[in-house]
Protein backbone atom coordinates (compact mmCIF):
# COMPACT_ATOMS: atom_id res chain seq x y z
CA UNK A 1 0.00 0.00 0.00
CA UNK A 2 1.24 3.61 -0.57
CA UNK A 3 0.79 4.21 3.10
CA UNK A 4 3.44 1.50 3.88
CA UNK A 5 5.75 2.63 1.46
CA UNK A 6 5.57 6.51 2.75
CA UNK A 7 6.18 4.73 6.41
CA UNK A 8 9.00 3.03 4.69
CA UNK A 9 10.82 6.52 3.20
CA UNK A 10 10.06 8.28 6.04
CA UNK A 11 11.67 5.75 8.12
CA UNK A 12 14.49 5.38 5.89
CA UNK A 13 15.02 9.12 5.77
CA UNK A 14 14.80 9.14 9.58
CA UNK A 15 17.88 6.43 9.88
CA UNK A 16 19.91 8.43 7.29
CA UNK A 17 19.57 11.28 9.40
CA UNK A 18 20.20 10.01 12.97
CA UNK A 19 23.14 8.26 11.27
CA UNK A 20 23.94 12.11 10.08
CA UNK A 21 23.32 13.78 13.78
CA UNK A 22 24.85 10.49 15.84
CA UNK A 23 28.66 11.41 13.67
CA UNK A 24 27.90 15.28 14.39
CA UNK A 25 27.73 14.13 17.78
CA UNK A 26 30.99 11.99 17.77
CA UNK A 27 32.55 14.81 16.30
CA UNK A 28 31.87 17.53 18.53
CA UNK A 29 32.29 15.17 21.78
CA UNK A 30 35.90 14.47 20.08
CA UNK A 31 36.99 18.55 19.22
CA UNK A 32 35.60 19.10 22.97
CA UNK A 33 38.20 16.83 24.29
CA UNK A 34 40.35 18.42 21.89
CA UNK A 35 41.41 14.67 20.14
CA UNK A 36 42.35 13.99 16.80
CA UNK A 37 40.81 11.57 14.90
CA UNK A 38 43.71 9.13 15.31
CA UNK A 39 43.84 9.96 18.85
CA UNK A 40 40.19 9.12 19.08
CA UNK A 41 40.49 5.82 16.82
CA UNK A 42 43.78 4.56 19.15
CA UNK A 43 42.10 5.14 22.56
CA UNK A 44 38.59 3.82 21.02
CA UNK A 45 40.35 0.91 20.02
CA UNK A 46 38.34 1.40 16.26
CA UNK A 47 40.22 1.93 13.08
CA UNK A 48 41.00 5.94 11.94
CA UNK A 49 38.62 4.90 8.85
CA UNK A 50 35.71 3.55 10.49
CA UNK A 51 35.74 6.51 13.11
CA UNK A 52 36.13 9.14 9.85
CA UNK A 53 32.84 6.92 8.32
CA UNK A 54 30.87 7.37 11.12
CA UNK A 55 32.18 11.03 11.27
CA UNK A 56 30.67 11.58 8.12
CA UNK A 57 27.78 9.40 8.23
CA UNK A 58 29.46 7.00 5.59
CA UNK A 59 28.84 3.74 7.13
CA UNK A 60 26.70 1.85 5.13
CA UNK A 61 26.12 -1.10 7.68
CA UNK A 62 24.50 -1.07 11.24
CA UNK A 63 27.24 0.12 13.78
CA UNK A 64 28.00 -2.25 15.99
CA UNK A 65 27.03 -0.62 19.32
CA UNK A 66 30.26 -2.17 20.96
CA UNK A 67 32.23 0.20 18.99
CA UNK A 68 30.20 3.23 19.73
CA UNK A 69 30.28 2.69 23.50
CA UNK A 70 33.73 2.27 23.87
CA UNK A 71 34.18 5.74 21.66
CA UNK A 72 31.86 7.23 24.17
CA UNK A 73 34.43 5.46 26.91
CA UNK A 74 37.08 7.12 25.45
CA UNK A 75 35.35 10.87 25.02
CA UNK A 76 34.54 10.09 28.79
CA UNK A 77 30.34 10.32 28.32
CA UNK A 78 28.07 7.24 28.50
CA UNK A 79 26.79 5.45 25.28
CA UNK A 80 23.55 6.99 26.23
CA UNK A 81 24.74 10.44 25.85
CA UNK A 82 26.23 10.31 22.68
CA UNK A 83 22.64 9.13 21.52
CA UNK A 84 20.67 11.29 23.46
CA UNK A 85 22.74 14.51 21.39
CA UNK A 86 21.71 13.20 18.36
CA UNK A 87 18.55 13.24 18.94
CA UNK A 88 18.12 16.66 20.48
CA UNK A 89 19.71 17.88 17.36
CA UNK A 90 17.28 15.70 15.06
CA UNK A 91 14.12 15.92 16.74
CA UNK A 92 11.23 14.09 17.01
CA UNK A 93 10.99 10.71 14.44
CA UNK A 94 8.58 11.25 11.84
CA UNK A 95 6.11 8.57 13.37
CA UNK A 96 5.55 10.63 16.44
CA UNK A 97 3.31 13.51 16.47
CA UNK A 98 4.13 17.05 18.32
CA UNK A 99 3.14 16.19 21.26
CA UNK A 100 5.35 13.23 21.01
CA UNK A 101 2.44 11.13 21.30
CA UNK A 102 2.24 7.80 19.30
CA UNK A 103 -0.05 8.93 16.11
CA UNK A 104 -2.84 6.24 15.34
CA UNK A 105 -2.03 4.84 11.75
Amino acid sequence: SMRKQDDAAAFERYKQEHGRCLGISVRQLRTENGLTPDQLAKRAEVSAPWLQRLETNQLHTNYSIGRIARIARALGVELYDVYKRADEMQGPPPWLDEEGAQSNG
